[in-house]
């Protein structure tokens, strides 16, 4: 069974969504995070930045095998005295959060996509408000070519 880019993308979202406090954004992943108004406290976005065909053993009879690089954007909030050490721990820990239900089970779709962890971009915005994260993942998955 074949797996659609936004299928995909939905299935994070919703890993993501189960996380207390974390939400949706509404402004596209492009532009979360640009501007100090289009983040919020725990508010994340999903891009999916670049799709290319995955090298594979076998061909499949149900679409093409494709590698994307998935980033997960989100925003943590710095208290103004409490910006480091003890918001900035809590930061990080909600990177790990989101790291942690990304790579679980996708039970209604295991067997149709892998994520793997790549790499994390940590910022704090110039008025020292907001810890901005970038999280890569590699996935694998299979698109319908029918």
């Amino acid at each position: 069974m074949a797996l659609s880019l936004s299928q995909l993308r939905q299935a994070v979202a919703t890993q993501i969504n189960g996380i207390s406090g974390f939400t949706e954004s509404r402004i596209p992943p492009d532009y979360f995070g640009r501007q100090e108004n289009s983040v919020a406290h725990k508010r994340f976005a999903i891009q999916l930045q670049t799709s290319s065909q995955a090298n594979e053993r076998q061909r499949r009879a149900v679409g093409c095998m494709m590698q994307t690089n998935l980033r997960v954007k989100f925003a943590y909030r710095l208290r103004p005295k409490d910006a480091y050490p003890t918001d900035y721990d809590l930061a990080l820990d909600a990177e790990q959060q989101v790291i942690t239900a990304t790579l679980s089970s996708y039970a209604g779709i295991r067997n149709e996509v892998q994520i793997r962890y790549d790499r994390t971009v940590r910022d704090v915005s110039d008025s020292t408000e907001w810890m901005l994260f970038d999280i890569e993942f590699q996935t694998f998955h299979t698109i319908s070519i029918t």
